[in-house]
């Protein structure tokens, strides 16, 4: 498991707290925290999928000439999408990472 003790992991940390949780979530319990984080990475996951379902679906569109659309506005939406995803599965690395560091601190307070 990773070691947070640096002071200054634990401050980009708890950064990343308080913009991955609401400010009701953020006096919750650590455990309650964990819990509410593993829903924030469900629904990244979920996103995830949204997003490459729409790039499947103009994809599929463009390929097959369904659509009256141009290259260049699929090149666009393929860029926009594909942008949304890196973002995301950025965000959810620092779920990841936030849940990590929740469970470490978990385990040193008992």
């Amino acid at each position: 498991m990773t070691d947070f003790s640096d002071s200054e992991t634990q401050d980009k940390l708890q950064s990343y707290l308080k913009i991955h949780l609401k400010k009701d979530e953020l006096s919750l319990s650590d455990n309650e925290k964990v819990e509410a984080l593993y829903k924030k990475k469900r629904n990244k996951w979920i996103q995830l999928v949204v997003n490459i379902a729409a790039i499947l679906f103009f994809g599929y569109s463009f390929y097959f000439d369904i659509t009256q659309l141009g290259q260049t506005f699929f090149i666009i939406i393929f860029v926009v999408f594909a942008i949304n995803m890196g973002l995301i599965f950025y965000q959810k690395n620092q779920i990841d990472e936030l849940i990590g560091y929740l469970q470490w601190q978990i385990e040193n307070d008992t």
